[in-house]
This record gives structure tokens, C-alpha cells and sequence, in this order.
């Protein structure tokens, strides 16, 4: 027991690079995306919003033609 060789082996290291960089990237990349896109889609919302509330306050909107 006593001339056993207990140490751990190390790991060899890796033969090709992580690509943990590009996944980051591509994760920056779709989250700035999201971001714009809901911001152009909050946008549309308020402009279609302001837009009826405008017609309501003036009385143009006309139901059934």
C-alpha cells in the first residue's frame, strides 16, 4: 500500500480551441437583435395606437364605409 503511486493524471490538453468565443458572439448578436426588433414592434404598436386614438378624437373613423 505503501508504494503505490496515487497521483492523478493530468488531462491532455485540448487539440482544438473552444468555441466558447463564437457561441458569446452569436449570443450578443441574437440578443441585440431581440432587442431591436421588440423595440420596432413596440413602435408599430404606439403608432397604430396613436394613430386610432387620433381618428376617434376627430371623428373621421367611419364603421361599414
Amino acid at each position: 500500500m505503501k508504494d503505490d503511486d496515487l497521483r492523478a493524471e493530468r488531462d491532455e490538453p485540448e487539440r482544438y480551441p473552444s468555441h466558447s468565443q463564437k457561441r458569446q458572439k452569436n449570443l450578443v448578436l441574437q440578443i441585440a437583435l431581440g432587442v431591436f426588433l421588440g423595440g420596432l414592434a413596440l413602435w408599430l404598436v404606439q403608432l397604430a395606437a396613436t394613430s386610432l386614438m387620433t381618428k376617434l378624437m376627430l371623428g373621421s373613423l367611419t364603421f361599414g364605409g
